[in-house]
């Protein structure tokens, strides 16, 4: 016999289970329309973040969950890779794709700092919601390759 705590357990299993069909809308591919802005707002956000500055805040939802190399980050460097000093950011590769009011883009980047002759890689996928005026980061998630990968 399950307890009333027990059940409601069990119901709450059962319904996270359950799924229902998405119907895709319109989606827009890299170099439509919007894209560029949220791209912009996903290397400023790297940018900000390789240089420590609290601006970055501005760029996320209050709500908004950053993990980089598999640790929940919040603050700054919030991206894998990254160290808060005298280094910069580039972007070597990003694609951003947008329906309605989300938008998911895949960044890889790379942080330099020229004085340790350090460099660090990483990719990320930083989904962005439309807020008002504005797209909000929401949730970004980075982390470098592993030592044995090319």
């Amino acid at each position: 016999m399950l307890r009333p705590s027990g059940l409601f357990v069990a119901i709450a299993v059962l319904t996270a289970c359950t799924t229902r069909a998405i119907r895709p809308r319109e989606v827009t591919a890299v170099g439509g329309s919007g894209t560029d802005e949220v791209q912009a707002v996903v290397q400023l956000a790297l940018t900000l973040d390789a240089a420590g500055d609290r601006h970055a805040d501005t760029l996320y939802a209050a709500d908004a969950l950053v993990v980089g190399n598999a640790r929940i980050r919040q603050a700054a460097p919030r991206f894998a890779g990254i160290t808060i000093g005298a280094g910069r950011v580039t972007i070597s590769a990003a694609n951003a794709t947008i329906e309605g009011r989300m938008a998911w883009v895949l960044v890889d980047y790379r942080w330099v700092n020229p004085a340790e002759r350090r460099a660090e890689v990483g990719r990320a996928t930083v989904i962005c919601e439309r807020r008002g005026e504005s797209w909000k980061i929401v949730h970004a998630h980075s982390s470098q390759p592993l030592p044995w990968e090319p």
